[in-house]
């Protein structure tokens, strides 16, 4: 699943230059010390993206264990259920990410490009970045579905194992700038 709006959130390495000055402080290494940080919805922030990250992770980590077992194991009834399990994770972490980032884009964002003129770049590639998730999403929803019948299709898994790759270091790209972005915000309004 190479598209250009994934490739392009894949490739990026930080936030562009522009973005990064115009950013409020503090840096990120002192925002769990900030009087605010318990209190404010940086806090909430970092701790479901730490969440969603873990569960895009643990999603990868259950197909690449998938990948690694022989052919004919895979077919096991052990396995059948694993599997089925499996795609009950993906749609719980599809529902999970499409409610994270429609709030976002419904709410949050929004509200904040009002009140911060000075990023409307910065949340112009936070909207970029969610563009690409639901490019991403929509093809891993379509692979979940298949999941159960991963034994016979062997290329199906492989695709399924390489979207989930793609998904994890997106989230992590994307929810670290996003960090960058909105943690300040949150600090300086408490």
């Amino acid at each position: 699943m190479n598209t250009p709006l994934v490739n392009a959130v894949l490739q990026r390495h930080q936030l562009p230059d522009v973005i990064r000055h115009a950013l409020y402080g503090p840096p990120r290494d002192q925002w769990h010390d900030h009087p605010h940080y318990l209190i404010s919805d940086a806090r909430a922030l970092q701790r479901n993206h730490n969440s969603l990250k873990r569960q895009a992770r643990q999603y990868h980590g259950a197909l690449t264990h998938l990948m690694n077992l022989p052919d004919a194991r895979r077919d096991s009834d052990e396995n059948r259920r694993l599997r089925r399990t499996i795609a009950h994770h993906g749609q719980t972490l599809l529902k999970n990410l499409h409610s994270h980032h429609g709030f976002e884009d419904s709410s949050v964002f929004p509200v904040l490009r009002l009140h911060h003129p000075r990023l409307q770049d910065a949340f112009s590639v936070l909207e970029n970045d969610h563009l690409a998730l639901d490019s991403l999403l929509h093809a891993i929803d379509m692979a979940v579905d298949d999941v159960p019948a991963f034994a016979a299709t062997p290329a199906a898994l492989d695709n399924a194992h390489g979207q989930a790759a793609q998904l994890e270091a997106l989230l992590h790209r994307h929810m670290d700038d996003e960090e960058d972005i909105l943690v300040p915000i949150y600090l300086a309004a408490m």
